[in-house]
């Protein structure tokens, strides 16, 4: 297999990768990610989102897009972590997607290393940016927007916007499914539920085990995820149409209903 590295001093990591020398790698291209925003950003698909968006606040600092466009770089890099954000920004094509208006990268002379300078969006910063934003901005913003206000906005305005720009192909082919999300074993987590579960991560009634099996089991906290997932025939991609996060015993046929009842909301 050959092995493509893009780095000022590739014999180095190249050396480094085969010794086994690394602790992450990231299977994002920059590029791909930069097209990526630039798609939505000239379509115009970021600011309806922004415009739409449930944001409590009050007073507009930052500008919305820019705390969505940080989130959605964040999940394609697959990071859930807000501190990891000034590492995403730096390796992401996030701003080279928006210009210098918002940010670029620059390279020191003699070592070579990548650093950022970020113009910000208000006069209080007294030193030199190295993100769009602060991360804890980003944190107290999401912490701030209620879950249920955030799942009506992706299942109705996001979803259509999505609609708008023909992101359903015309056959109409969705998938209905129930997951269930395992969350560490804290009551912090409201609506979720201890439920036991099996080797294979099924839920059993314990009363109707043996002893045997019983021993192989788990009590884990969980919620439950509702999705209805759009496709086409030849599975070529899969778009999640609606979605709900509900305790984990919720039976998910009812809910299931209503986020089909749901799909054909025009904003």
């Amino acid at each position: 297999m050959d092995v493509v590295v893009y780095q000022h001093d590739q014999s180095f990591v190249v050396d480094s990768f085969r010794g086994g020398d690394f602790d992450y790698v990231d299977a994002v291209d920059e590029v791909e990610e930069t097209q990526f925003f630039r798609y939505i950003g000239t379509h115009q698909i970021l600011t309806k989102l922004a415009e739409s968006s449930p944001s409590s606040r009050e007073k507009e600092e930052v500008p919305t897009w820019i705390y969505i466009a940080s989130n959605l770089s964040m999940r394609i890099h697959g990071v859930h972590s807000f501190h990891a954000y000034p590492y995403v920004v730096r390796c992401g094509g996030m701003l080279n997607a928006f210009g210098p208006e918002v940010g670029h990268k620059t390279v020191h002379p003699e070592t070579k290393d990548v650093t950022l300078r970020c113009a910000g969006f208000n006069d209080k910063n007294t030193y030199d940016r190295q993100t769009p934003c602060d991360q804890d901005f980003l944190r107290k913003l999401a912490r701030h927007t209620t879950p249920d206000r955030l799942e009506g906005w992706f299942n109705r305005e996001v979803v259509g916007i999505l609609k708008q720009h023909k992101a359903f192909d015309p056959e109409g082919i969705f998938i209905g499914d129930a997951s269930y999300l395992f969350v560490p074993d804290n009551e912090n987590y409201k609506g979720s539920v201890k439920m036991l579960f099996d080797e294979h991560n099924h839920p059993v009634d314990g009363k109707k085990l043996t002893a045997e099996r019983r021993a192989r089991c788990q009590w884990k906290r969980c919620y439950k995820l509702v999705s209805l997932i759009h496709t086409n025939r030849g599975g070529d991609f899969f778009l999640y149409a609606a979605v709900a996060v509900v305790s984990g015993k919720t039976h998910e046929c009812p809910v299931l209903y209503r986020l089909v009842e749901g799909l054909w909301y025009k904003p």
